[in-house]
């Protein structure tokens, strides 16, 4: 209840910021809106220039990994809210310099580029703020481009640097400009403190924090450990690691200081339990960059961004869990199973994977059921000889092998179509939204 109070409380927070908005534009546009058809473009203008700052600048926040934010909605949700929101700020950012130079236009009976040209070259900043325009463009048509072709993560991320440029641009000409904000002194600096907000956060959270931590704990690499034929174990090790505060389930975003790899960053969930000595992270080879980590030297490197998510045990209220893990999603599950067993908490782990030689952890996780009462299961789908669980995991074969599946806490993570294909099942089912767990890297 607390959390669900909490997210209330955020989304309230950001209506009454598009409240403050439309009531500050009314109250310096309202006349304008009826006043013909140029003062209906120019007053929808204003507005959308205003909704497009806004949304930019919430564009910045969603993802300035602001710790209270995403401890709440965690990061992968985070991201889907800021592809939306992206949507958003693109029609509003098309729209603000349309409507105010046809209604410029209508008002002084000129065509629409004359007025477009008087605009940018005879008003102050207006120039940059159509540089700014360009950019922007060029950044969401780029993104669009890079996610459908499935490019590197790092393509996008060098293009999203060019909004800092972008937004620099822009502010200038809403503050010397902005009729709604020059009319009212509390606006204007409402705005100034909107910008200030979200750039504290940003600056603070994005950068700030994990730089601090990276000379605070000076991670390197300790040692690399193989765990089946295509994955291994990264154990990162430093100073103070037992105030390094992370949780089993979180991940975090690693940059190793090595030749050829230095300027990438990719998420890793923690694959075991913290113990004040390492932290380890355990990597299939699936790219060019996974494939090379099993060559890191000892002694490498390692600036860590996070941790993040909320695929923990802080939302677990249920004194039974069921754990279903597929593959290489068995890295968070694996540190998540042994916290929840240290709790006294009745644990079922059911494990897909397409053979034996597949398996992550085999001996840690049959170590883990000998010591504590779990109850693992291992599913496999290409593998006729195997005498136990065969086939794939549906809602079917899950309520066969644990029946009192209603009664328990549920955590989900492996491949896309497996987890959107059980989440998808067990919400039509009719399963409690706040016991069905999952987490999904879409950075």
């Amino acid at each position: 209840m607390k959390i669900k109070s909490q997210k209330i409380l955020w989304i309230g927070f950001f209506l009454l910021n598009l409240l403050v908005i439309f009531f500050y534009w009314w109250q310096g546009s309202g006349d304008t809106l009826f006043s013909g058809v140029a003062g209906f473009l120019v007053a929808f203008g204003r507005l959308a220039g205003l909704l497009a700052a806004f949304t930019v600048l919430t564009q910045f926040f969603f993802m300035g990994r602001t710790p209270w934010l995403e401890k709440i909605f965690g990061l992968d949700k985070l991201s889907v809210i800021h592809r939306k929101n992206g949507k958003a700020s693109f029609y509003l950012l098309l729209s603000h310099p349309l409507l105010i130079t046809l209604g410029y236009a209508k008002r002084s009976n000129t065509d629409f580029y004359s007025q477009l040209k008087i605009l940018i070259f005879n008003y102050p900043y207006v120039i940059w703020a159509a540089v700014s325009f360009v950019l922007f463009i060029l950044v969401i048509v780029s993104s669009i481009y890079i996610v459908r072709k499935k490019l590197r993560y790092e393509s996008w991320y060098f293009v999203h640097l060019a909004v800092y440029l972008a937004i620099f641009g822009s502010l200038w000409h809403q503050f010397a400009l902005g009729h709604d904000l020059l009319i009212s002194r509390i606006f204007y600096t409402y705005w100034i403190i909107l910008y200030a907000f979200v750039f504290g956060n940003h600056l603070l959270f994005r950068f700030s924090l994990p730089i601090y931590r990276f000379f605070k704990h000076r991670f390197f690499v300790e040692k690399i450990v193989r765990e089946n034929h295509n994955t291994v174990s990264v154990y990162i090790t430093g100073k103070k690691i037992s105030q390094f505060p992370v949780r089993p389930g979180q991940f975090m975003i690693f940059r190793f200081f090595r030749k050829g790899m230095w300027w990438q960053a990719h998420p890793f969930s923690l694959s075991r339990i913290p113990d004040g000595k390492y932290i380890r992270i355990t990597v299939k080879e699936l790219g060019d960059f996974t494939r090379d980590v099993k060559n890191i030297p000892a002694g490498t490197r390692v600036f860590v961004d996070g941790p993040y998510g909320v695929f923990t045990d802080f939302f677990c209220l249920s004194p039974s869990v069921l754990l279903i893990a597929g593959g290489i999603g068995i890295t968070p599950i694996r540190s998540l199973a042994e916290k929840l067993l240290l709790q006294g908490k009745k644990v079922t782990l059911l494990y897909a994977n397409k053979t034996q030689k597949d398996i992550v952890f085999k001996r840690e996780l049959e170590d883990l059921a000998r010591k504590y009462p779990l109850q693992l299961t291992h599913i496999l789908s290409e593998e006729k000889e195997y005498e136990g669980e065969k086939g794939y995991l549906d809602k079917d074969s899950i309520f066969r092998l644990v029946p009192d599946v209603r009664e328990r806490e549920m955590y989900i993570c492996g491949p896309p179509p497996m987890m959107d294909a059980l989440i998808a099942a067990f919400k039509d089912f009719g399963f409690p939204k706040n016991r069905l767990h999952f987490e999904k890297f879409s950075l």
